[in-house]
């Protein structure tokens, strides 16, 4: 996993409701943007562009049936961002200056 695709994560993550999301189709195993949109206070066209959203992240897979679309977590997405994201900071963390006599 590159720094882009970290960002991009972490981007994704940061919105409240599409963390809520997450949460709900991992708990859920499957489920459709209809039903996701039930669970929400929000249009199923605002709901259809946070599903996008995480999935350009690579946090969860479509699976198309028929006119309808079910949502699943991507195993392991997480762990993996997670490992990553400690990476990223490690190489970006300045280094310390020894203390002058």
């Amino acid at each position: 996993m590159d720094e882009r695709q970290v960002l991009k994560i972490a981007k994704a993550l940061s919105d409240p409701t599409r963390l809520r999301m997450l949460r709900e189709i991992t708990a859920s195993g499957e489920i459709s943007c209809g039903g996701l949109a039930n669970r929400f206070p929000i249009s199923q066209p605002t709901v259809s562009h946070h599903l996008k959203i995480l999935e350009e992240a690579g946090l969860v897979t479509a699976r198309r049936d028929g006119q309808f679309h079910y949502f699943r977590a991507v195993a392991g997405a997480l762990v993996e961002f997670s490992k990553n994201l400690d990476a990223t900071l490690v190489r970006t963390r300045p280094t310390r200056r020894a203390a002058r006599p």
